[in-house]
């Protein structure tokens, strides 16, 4: 199971930080952001639950939502393929981004966009919604 986990991870860090940056070129980050919201409007992620279950089964990281306000929500993105990406050239997540944009929208009937905002001292990322 560790190896197929290993495959997995190393198959979607080669799509994801060698190949669609290399088509896409200095338009990476805003294409991403737009594909994470296709992503969560195809998969029809319209609550916190379903929105860190999908993380969990994309391998995205640890999704944890941290505070939730009137006006947006803060969610806390970790763990080894979070860390992993940190650590290397590519530390765009944008996609992820993205997704939650689209899912809090969803849920909350209102437009929702969806900042980064990367804690390299602990090896984490916050996404922060706003509504």
């Amino acid at each position: 199971m560790q190896e197929n986990n290993e495959h997995s991870y190393f198959i979607n860090q080669l799509y994801r930080d060698f190949l669609l940056p290399t088509i896409l070129g200095e338009d990476t980050k805003e294409i991403l952001y737009w594909a994470g919201k296709k992503i969560a409007n195809k998969y029809a992620l319209s609550d916190t639950e379903s929105l860190i279950d999908f993380f969990q089964m994309a391998q995205f990281g640890d999704l944890k939502l941290i505070t939730e306000k009137r006006v947006g929500a803060t969610f806390e993105l970790s763990g080894q393929v979070v860390e992993d990406r940190l650590n290397s050239d590519n530390k765009d997540f944008e996609l992820e981004a993205g997704i939650i944009s689209a899912c809090l929208a969803s849920a909350n009937q209102r437009d929702c966009e969806s900042s980064v905002v990367i804690n390299d001292k602990e090896n984490k990322v916050q996404i922060i919604a706003q509504y």
